[in-house]
């Protein structure tokens, strides 16, 4: 497609709104938490520092590659830039029923809270960015790391009375570390990791998540809620399906939303009520190390042109590591010419 209308816009024509906000972390907040539309489109990585996430040894293993503190084997990726992909063997739990004996949760007291604080907010203007901590692994994820794939899957349907009060473990275990976080770290946000799709489908049905995931992702929305935080969700592949339990489950927003996804349809049909961040074809050839500058600003075109008329969209997109340019370097153009742009640029 071309791209040249888009570049000629001039901030504020898609997406209207009443001109009062100005900077980038503002018009984050009236997008993503107000769920308001503003002057123009967010970019999450202006508005946003991230902490937590792979450097969370307990959740992933050591860098490189190692066990987790749940005992599970992680390798580390050259392909994902050295993220952790849980290797399936040996398995930490073979039976879900007998998950009381298999499991031991991380000691959440040997963790160095005030140290990793201390390390991963410096440098971090909060006057300019809000906090993220992103926390991998979240419940339906970190049954799938103990059990393997396939058997964790089989145990939502088979087993799924243990299944749920292993979820309710691993939710416990989670707002305990959170209470943590809050108080060396204060983040603004939390997002929980739990991709529950492929490309295509989800993995599970959505009776079975209403039954036993999103319970707990609320427990933990609401701890979040408590302690002065905003819940986001990060679920990769085509989960469009359970959008409206995602809001029922607390989430003020949606991330790294892919385009298989009807992302026009969401934000005009559920943007008073959940934001989406993402959009960005990180699967496609704009997402590839390979992606000229004209594709990575069509793509940026596209988002902005299919989704930003939305009530709470914002840009979110990343390339393979070992991309010509830096995301941030090769968008800034085609961003610029919408507004969603900060100073350095």
């Amino acid at each position: 497609m071309s791209s040249t209308s888009a570049r000629t816009k001039k901030p504020g024509d898609l997406c209207g709104g009443d001109g009062a906000v100005r900077n980038d972390k503002e018009t984050f907040w009236a997008a993503v938490v107000a769920h308001q539309k503003t002057d123009y489109v967010p970019m999450y990585s202006l508005a946003v520092a991230n902490i937590g996430g792979q450097r969370e040894w307990w959740e992933n293993g050591p860098s490189g590659g190692g066990k987790d503190a749940f005992g599970v084997a992680w390798a580390g990726t050259e392909s994902a830039g050295g993220a952790g992909v849980p290797l399936g063997n040996p398995i930490v739990l073979e039976d879900v029923t007998r998950w009381e004996e298999r499991v031991s949760f991380p000691d959440l007291d040997a963790i160095p809270w005030r140290d990793l604080a201390d390390a991963w907010l410096a440098g971090i203007d909060r006057e300019r960015q809000y906090v993220n901590y992103s926390a991998y692994n979240a419940q339906f994820e970190r049954v799938t790391h103990l059990m393997g794939f396939v058997e964790g899957l089989c145990a939502f349907t088979e087993e799924p009375e243990a299944t749920a009060a292993l979820l309710r473990a691993i939710t416990d275990y989670k707002i305990a570390a959170l209470e943590r976080i809050s108080h060396y770290m204060h983040p603004d946000f939390y997002t929980p990791f739990d991709d529950l799709a492929t490309q295509r489908s989800l993995f599970i049905s959505p009776a079975v998540y209403r039954a036993l995931v999103l319970p707990e992702h609320r427990r933990v929305n609401d701890a979040c809620r408590a302690l002065g935080i905003q819940p986001i969700l990060h679920c990769c592949g085509r989960c469009e399906a359970l959008i409206e339990d995602f809001i029922d489950a607390g989430f003020t927003a949606w991330a790294s939303a892919q385009p298989v996804n009807d992302i026009a349809r969401i934000t005009r049909d559920y943007g008073g009520r959940i934001a989406v961040i993402g959009g960005y074809d990180t699967n496609g050839v704009p997402g590839t190390m390979e992606a000229s500058d004209a594709a990575v600003a069509d793509e940026v075109d596209r988002c902005l042109t299919q989704y930003g008329a939305g009530t709470g969209y914002v840009f979110s997109g990343m390339r393979m590591p070992g991309a010509r340019h830096s995301r941030d370097e090769a968008m800034a153009p085609i961003l610029k010419a919408y507004g969603a742009y900060a100073a350095r640029f």
